[in-house]
């Protein structure tokens, strides 16, 4: 028996008498005869919880990268100073900054599921905001807070990935997310 596999007799359940679902989450998979499958297989389910969390590294490239196109056209819109630009530019990575650090760690209170909901949902929410924002004040705030959201997808994606991805592809999988982010750039 190889080092990764564990015989069925020995998963480990809780105390319920249960198996916990880590459990589910490591276990290797095996064709029919009972042979495991040497490659790191992942379920459907498994693949979309990876896709919805790189959603938001894609939304986060895309929209940093856009921000700079977009900066020439909101500064003739808006006729924007010197110091009005930099304020664009760097709305969306300010509220990057603290929504990873303030936002982040209610996934720990409120749970990943619920975090992960609220932040598309304030995503959501200042990109309409944006699309109509009349003033330079508006479009400030509005993209603030589509970075307030993107930074609490930072910590809170990670560890959706973390914890529904067998440990074997793990690293792959959270470095493929990130990866996500340059795609959502082009």
């Amino acid at each position: 028996m190889r080092d990764h596999q564990t015989p069925a007799d020995a998963v480990p359940a809780t105390a319920s008498g249960s198996v916990r679902p880590q459990t589910y989450i490591e276990e290797t998979p095996q064709w029919r005869d009972g042979t495991a499958v040497d490659s790191s297989v992942l379920t459907g389910m498994q693949w979309r919880i990876w896709w919805l969390a790189s959603a938001g590294k894609f939304f986060e490239g895309m929209v940093v990268f856009m921000t700079g196109i977009a900066l020439p056209l909101i500064g003739r819109e808006f006729g924007l100073s010197a110091l009005e630009h930099g304020l664009v530019s760097s709305a969306v990575l300010f509220g990057i900054l603290i929504g990873a650090t303030a936002l982040g760690g209610l996934a720990d209170r409120f749970g990943r599921r619920i975090m992960f909901i609220v932040e598309m949902a304030l995503f959501i929410l200042f990109l309409l905001l944006l699309a109509a924002a009349p003033s330079l004040s508006i479009t400030l705030l509005a993209l603030f807070g589509i970075g307030l959201a993107l930074g609490c997808d930072y910590p809170t994606a990670h560890m959706v990935i973390s914890e529904n991805i067998p440990a074997r592809a793990r690293g792959k999988m959270v470095l493929g997310a990130f990866g996500v982010q340059a795609i959502g750039a082009t």
